[in-house]
């Protein structure tokens, strides 16, 4: 656990005349967002809006799984599903989905209703987070890459001799900074106190909707879960031009985590993976995406 945590109730900012005229909150309580519907999604039509979201070109890469939003993302009573199936091709054994946003964003208030999966094991992580691209032509000591999860769903990870369970939410900051002229991986476990947090939620998050936040600003980073602070970090590496995403992502034991990338795991070949491809497809809800930025 970080012991940048805090847990302060916040003054709540409600939505007013319209759906998602503020964030629910907010550290600045007193700030005057502005929403960005470019990528802020209802989910109202009969499909994603590919105006929005990217469809097929320049989804971030995966080495152990294939984005197919064609076939895993379907807009169901105003809510975008989000499906994970068993689909082997090129060498991988899954395809899922993913929302990738457009427009880019240095700083602002992220916000979704999610309903992660009904499991209780492992296998499968619904993710609401942030990315910016690769950039190695910054100077020596500086960021390439920057990453925040404002929220990774069931991720049943192991961490200092502890396993989570399906109620343990990952609040995580990853980046890649350059060093000796080469690209240094800083994950959340190695640089614990500056980009690990695990909350325990005290309800299953795949069985009911819960809201996810986080404000990012030039000092700090503030995750919020149903309108209530669970953790800040100081933003030391986190100020590049970031997509928001919400993704369904491959998790153990139908990947292996190797040198910074999940291998697949042909499904076929244990028995522990082969009993279990009954559970497939499985599906996490999204029932809403909003962004503000504040106008000052």
């Amino acid at each position: 656990m970080s012991r940048f945590s805090l847990f302060v109730p916040l003054v709540l900012i409600m939505c007013s005349t319209a759906p998602g005229q503020q964030p629910i909150a907010s550290s600045n309580s007193d700030a005057n967002w502005q929403i960005r519907w470019s990528v802020s999604d209802e989910f109202s039509g009969g499909e994603p809006d590919w105006k929005k979201w990217v469809k097929t070109l320049g989804l971030p890469e995966t080495s152990s799984w294939n984005w197919n939003n064609g076939e895993n993302i379907e807009i169901t009573d105003g809510k975008a599903k989000i499906t994970l199936r068993h689909s082997p091709q090129d060498g991988r054994f899954f395809s899922s989905g993913i929302l990738k946003s457009y427009r880019t964003f240095k700083y602002g208030y992220f916000e979704a209703r999610i309903r992660g999966v009904d499991w209780d094991e492992s296998g499968a992580c619904p993710a609401f987070w942030l990315y910016s691209g690769f950039d190695d032509k910054v100077g020596e000591g500086e960021t390439i890459y920057c990453e925040i999860d404002v929220a990774e769903l069931q991720q049943l990870d192991w961490f200092q001799g502890h396993q989570d369970d399906s109620k343990d939410i990952d609040l995580n900051l990853h980046c890649v900074v350059k060093q000796d002229g080469k690209r240094q991986w800083r994950r959340p476990k190695n640089f614990s106190k500056q980009q690990l947090k695990k909350w325990r939620a005290p309800w299953h998050p795949g069985k009911e909707f819960h809201i996810y936040g986080c404000e990012v600003n030039r000092d700090e980073i503030i995750w919020y879960v149903d309108g209530t602070e669970v953790s800040r970090k100081p933003n030391t590496n986190w100020h590049g031009a970031k997509h928001v995403a919400v993704s369904l992502g491959l998790r153990k034991p139908f990947v292996t985590f190797q040198n910074n990338r999940n291998i697949p795991v042909d499904p076929e070949k244990t028995a522990e993976t082969k009993s279990r491809l009954s559970e497939f497809p499985v599906s996490m809800l999204v029932d809403y995406v909003r962004v503000w930025e504040r106008k000052d």
